[in-house]
């Protein structure tokens, strides 16, 4: 990705997006936006980051490794190590026998329409939207300049080949609107340079694995699709 340089305003930046703690008043460090857990190796090229207090940045850590050993065994159809098809999910799973254990007790064997059994997982959802509320608020912050207070108004995650052809193709449709947001935003930047930016709107940060858009239709409204299995989009009102 290319590395851009953000002139938004520099008085939303001073407090921890997901704590509110006064930044210059704690220990803080930059975040990878999205968690660098997340995706593949070799990382791309400055990923975007935004500045949090350290407490916060060191909670997620539990959760990020849930999220991405869980999905790495959806996809994978098992929590073994030696079947994962993505690598960052073998090696988590691999040194952690505890989270093994667990993600193996999601998993249930159901019956499909003609009788055969099919494998399903049951997520800790609490874990899974933790992580992806945390990234959705960094990317706003990123993209826009701004930070999206409070709770979400919502949050839907699902993956993507449960959802309808007319839903798919509802949540594929990025639109920006008619009007740009904030001057200098980095957002502005993109739709100016289409840096790292799909001819469809959809933000890459790593191909078939990560990417986002943030728009403004009154709420920020964040939507992301993660190896091309889970699609998510969290939104919050403007206040």
């Amino acid at each position: 990705m290319k590395q851009m340089r953000d002139y938004a305003d520099e008085r939303h930046k001073g407090w921890c997006i997901h704590c509110n703690a006064v930044l210059g008043s704690v220990e803080s460090n930059l975040d990878h936006v999205p968690s660098k857990t997340i995706l593949d190796r070799p990382f791309p090229n400055d990923l975007p980051t935004v500045r949090i207090c350290k407490s916060c940045n060191t909670s997620f850590s539990n959760d990020e490794e849930y999220f991405t050993a869980f999905l790495g065994s959806v996809l994978a159809g098992s929590a073994d190590p030696d079947q994962q098809v993505v690598a960052r999910s073998e090696k988590i799973l691999r040194s952690n026998y505890r989270l093994q254990d667990e993600i193996d007790s999601q998993l249930q064997i159901v019956k499909d329409a003609e009788g055969n059994d099919q494998i399903t997982f049951v997520p800790d959802m609490a874990k899974i939207q933790n992580v992806v509320v945390k990234n959705a608020r960094g990317h706003v912050l990123f993209e826009h300049g701004q930070p999206a207070e409070g709770e979400p108004a919502r949050v839907a995650i699902q993956p993507i080949p449960t959802l309808s052809p007319d839903i798919l193709a509802n949540f594929e449709t990025i639109d920006y609107g008619a009007g740009w947001p904030e001057v200098g935003s980095r957002l502005m930047q993109r739709l100016v340079t289409g840096d790292d930016m799909r001819p469809d709107g959809w933000v890459v940060v790593q191909p078939n694995v990560y990417r986002f858009a943030v728009m403004d239709q009154g709420q920020f409204v964040v939507r992301t699709v993660i190896r091309e299995y889970l699609a998510t989009e969290v939104a919050w009102d403007r206040i």
